[in-house]
């Protein structure tokens, strides 16, 4: 059973949240729900499916951030050419350690 208290801060450099959900997972589901408040004003039906749909986005985001490694999501932009690398490391080195 999952706890739905809201989260304190643990630590000093811990994401900011909104409620008990961090600012990423919140902007998720707030881009659905704003496009729910996009339909046509005489339409409930597509609200709530919207509404839902950010709902089951937002859990599903959360789900695969918890359980991927810290930059993972960095990772595929970089590697779908989205992001630019600022610097390349020299061909030579084959292992990296860090962080």
């Amino acid at each position: 059973m999952e706890d739905y208290r809201v989260k304190n801060y643990e630590f000093l450099d811990s994401k900011p949240y909104f409620a008990s959900w961090e600012i990423d997972v919140f902007i998720v589901f707030v881009t659905f729900f704003g496009l729910a408040f996009l339909t046509p004003t005489g339409s409930f039906l597509p609200f709530v499916i919207l509404s839902v749909i950010g709902l089951i986005a937002a859990y599903s985001y959360s789900k695969i951030k918890h359980s991927k490694v810290k930059g993972y999501f960095f990772h595929i932009l970089y590697s779908l050419g989205i992001l630019k690398t600022k610097t390349l490391p020299p061909s030579y080195m084959r292992v990296f350690f860090g962080a």
